[in-house]
């Protein structure tokens, strides 16, 4: 039975296994892209050019080597479009750690090094990203007309319209921001071109800077802090009265409990001296055990028995006197 036991928990091992692996491919989003950079980034060259973000939304490392990028949807038979990109494989920089970024040259001119696209992103309507085997698509992204400069991504990195994966694939990631996906699908032009960088540039604000400009004087801080002092110590009173509550009513029971018990060992008693034989039977039973204990063992015939029985005599030698009192006495005169 624990042998069987054993070999389906191996089983259901190796079923989730390959889903294990979709799950940490499938959180990859195409993040950000610029179709016509004149004045951003540069490649090896000096040349400015398109580029596609990628983003690790997973929470460990995602290896997309052997991902293929393509302007067109892979056809089931595995036939790829001629505009399609495979990630190069035995390079470390493919391991995209969480929540980092992976940035794809598109000049369409792979000589100039290992991440450089063989096309562009001139008149490129769709953009779809798969899995190694070619046939899961991981991310697609519509291209809509981007100014120069301009670039259209994820307004929150990693958040936003992607694809309803079937429940045995989706992300443990999913949070409920991807459930919350506004009418543009959470993705935008861009105020500014971020490649290699997070999408959100606007200022970062600490918490302390929040609430330092909603609460200038402090008096709502101040308030705040009270109110918790003192509930806490309504809380903590409330508190200590129930138990001691409870402790009274414990200690209480457990003495009516112990009143009973010995009024219970009275009744008992009473009913026992009830049932006691009377002090001339207990008289008679001490004086047969006494003379069993004689040498001359006044007793029955039976071993270890002592038999009382109650016996009354016809004749009693005082008898004789009562007869010779019934006589008349003779005078004797001399």
């Amino acid at each position: 039975m624990k042998s069987y036991f054993k070999l389906l928990i191996l089983a259901g091992a190796l079923l989730i296994s390959p889903n294990l692996f979709a799950q940490s491919a499938i959180d990859i989003r195409i993040n950000e892209i610029q179709t016509n950079d004149q004045s951003g980034i540069t490649n090896e060259e000096g040349k400015h050019c398109g580029w596609i973000e990628l983003f690790n939304s997973a929470y460990g490392m995602v290896d997309i080597s052997g991902f293929f990028i393509t302007d067109q949807p892979i056809k089931e038979n595995g036939v790829k479009p001629p505009h399609t990109f495979m990630i190069p494989k035995g390079n470390t920089a493919t391991q995209i750690p969480y929540r980092h970024f992976f940035l794809l040259y598109a000049d369409g001119d792979t000589t100039k090094g290992p991440f450089h696209m063989d096309f562009t992103l001139d008149n490129v309507k769709t953009l779809y990203i798969y899995a190694p085997d070619g046939k899961q698509l991981v991310d697609y992204i519509q291209i809509p007309q981007i100014p120069a400069d301009k670039s259209y991504g994820r307004i929150a990195d990693g958040e936003g319209r992607h694809l309803p994966y079937a429940w045995n694939q989706r992300s443990f990631r999913k949070t409920s921001v991807d459930n919350k996906i506004p009418s543009n699908g959470g993705l935008a032009i861009l105020k500014y071109p971020t490649p290699g960088q997070t999408n959100s540039t606007d200022p970062v604000v600490s918490k302390s800077q929040k609430m330092g400009n909603m609460d200038p004087i402090g008096w709502i801080l101040a308030v705040t802090a009270m109110s918790v002092v003192f509930l806490g110590l309504i809380v903590l009173y409330l508190c200590f009265k129930q138990v001691g509550k409870n402790s009274i009513r414990q200690t209480k029971k457990k003495e009516a409990v112990a009143k009973g018990i010995v009024a219970g060992k009275t009744k008992i008693k009473a009913a026992v001296d009830a049932d006691m034989p009377s002090a001339e039977v207990i008289a008679a039973i001490a004086m047969a055990c006494h003379l069993y204990r004689q040498e001359a063992e006044i007793h029955d015939d039976e071993s270890n028995i002592i038999t009382i029985e109650n016996g009354s005599r016809k004749y009693s030698p005082w008898g004789e006197k009562v007869y010779l009192l019934k006589e008349t006495p003779q005078v004797r005169r001399k």
